[in-house]
């Protein structure tokens, strides 16, 4: 059947500009949602990925280098070091695009057939340099052609991004809906739409088929969540909380499974344990079932509340690898104030939970938060020593502040961030709240700290006995001012 070229379309993931950047299990997955959901109305689909780690035009710029895949399918990106942004000049470090070259995303565009619309998605606000620069680019080898943003910085930030992307139109939160009737009202002779789509489960599953290779699997089994942390924008990017069925799930994980000939399987949901016996344990138990051999990832943090002994059984025995437990902090008023889920108690449970279903407990790990409003060293200290305390790893949060969210609110009244921030300042890598050379030396070395103590927990090492090293640690994360206190107790 000849294409009709009212109905080509062109669907752009940008690269990422940003002092570092690590592919945890990254793909663009409301841009695949809505790559499939357009392609079964009847438009014809070209799909560029900047963060591609395995386009081929990477391999001839490498002259044949391997590209480096760590384990369980996740690996550096590509990048290339670019020019500071005044705004960061003070930051001591390299500025870098990742993903592909110019050439290679220049060289993709001349070869798209000519596109009626070009949707580009967007993620962390600091990050819009990435879509900004595929924006220009696009406009260079299709001036006529409108430009629709989408995705995480266009949802948070849609007068920022009008006024410096200028893209045709703006698509906020989820966008499969959204998308079909912006390009009804602005394609002439739309595809007819004949079907509806009242649920998650009435969409279809994403265009992975859009890559040549892929190391991993990326899976949603519910979008949004119901929880409100005052950190936290999901509510604002997702919409209302929505659940898949564990039928649908199975469905489309153990068909890719076998498509793909992936075992590493990344869960994308931001609640995955909410209404767990209705949806998880009956995906899991059907995984078990079923004796497929695959390795789960938890990128982000599981409630920690939530892992009974059931949970842990059925995580070991179906196979989760990677798993990252929701704590935050261990002051009482900060984890009340910012509803966190979370209790000491409710960790120190879930790790005996896991351990007594097999895992050890250096294989796990857990977020602590640092760089909060009004957030002492002293505290992320405190946090920092109790879960080194249960044997598990820690993995550092850097605050970032969302804008729409409390605490972006919060640090604006206090005076800790501008009202007007250029998004780059919110870059969780600069500790927003935190911008001098001073602090960004402080908190590499709580970094250095938190390293120290994993390499220990690797080695079933507890640093904090005897007390003297507990101390020697402690004056380590310390302010100066807390240090001076400390003498004159």
């Amino acid at each position: 059947m000849k294409s009709n070229s009212s109905h080509n379309l062109l669907l752009i993931n940008p690269w990422i500009f940003d002092f570092t950047a690590f592919d945890l299990w990254s793909k663009p997955i409301g841009l695949l949602y809505i790559a499939s959901f357009l392609r079964e109305l009847g438009y014809q689909i070209n799909f560029i990925d900047c963060l591609d780690k395995h386009h081929p035009g990477l391999q001839s710029e490498s002259k044949g280098r391997k590209i480096k895949i760590k384990i369980f399918g996740t690996g550096p990106f590509p990048r290339q070091i670019v020019a500071k942004p005044d705004i960061l000049d003070f930051v001591p470090r390299h500025f870098s695009r990742y993903g592909l070259s110019e050439a290679i995303f220049v060289e993709e565009l001349k070869n798209c057939p000519p596109p009626a619309a070009i949707l580009v998605t967007s993620f962390m606000t600091y990050w819009y340099m990435g879509p900004k620069r595929v924006v220009e680019l696009c406009r260079e080898i299709f001036p006529e052609t409108p430009v629709i943003l989408g995705g995480i910085y266009a949802s948070l930030m849609p007068q920022h991004a009008r006024d410096v992307i200028k893209p045709d139109f703006i698509v906020t939160g989820p966008g499969e809906i959204q998308s079909m009737e912006l390009l009804s009202s602005i394609i002439s002779h739309p595809p007819a739409i004949t079907k509806r789509f009242d649920s998650l489960d009435d969409f279809p599953r994403p265009a992975l088929d859009l890559y040549t290779q892929l190391d991993y699997l990326p899976i949603m089994t519910s979008r949004g969540c119901p929880y409100r942390c005052t950190f936290c924008a999901t509510d604002k990017i997702s919409g209302s909380y929505a659940q898949r069925s564990p039928e649908s799930v199975f469905g489309e994980l153990s068909e890719n499974v076998k498509r793909f000939n992936v075992k590493d399987i990344a869960f994308y949901d931001d609640a995955l344990l909410l209404n767990k016996n209705q949806r998880l344990i009956p995906i899991l138990k059907k995984v078990i079932s079923s004796k497929m051999k695959l390795r789960f990832h938890t990128p982000n943090g599981l409630h920690t509340k939530q892992i009974d002994k059931e949970v842990a059984q059925l995580f070991r025995l179906s196979g989760f690898t990677t798993i990252r437990l929701s704590f935050e902090t261990k002051n009482p008023k900060r984890f009340a104030d910012m509803k966190n889920k979370v209790t000491p108690d409710d960790l120190i449970r879930a790790v005996e939970n896991l351990e007594k279903a097999g895992y050890a407990r250096n294989a796990l790990e857990t977020y602590i938060l640092m760089g909060l409003p009004g957030q002492s060293f002293e505290e992320i200290y405190e946090s920092i020593l109790f879960a080194h305390s249960l044997g598990i790893k820690i993995r550092l949060a850097s605050f970032s502040p969302i804008p729409g969210t409390i605490d972006h609110d919060r640090a604006v009244k206090q005076g800790l961030y501008p009202k007007d921030a250029d998004p780059l300042l919110s870059n969780k890598t600069i500790y927003p709240l935190h911008r001098s050379i001073e602090a960004f030396h402080k908190f590499h070395q709580i970094r250095q700290l938190v390293h120290v103590l994993n390499q220990a927990v690797d080695r079933e090492v507890n640093l904090f006995e005897p007390a003297e090293l507990k101390l020697a640690f402690q004056k380590i994360v310390q302010s100066p001012e807390e240090n001076e206190k400390s003498k004159k107790l």
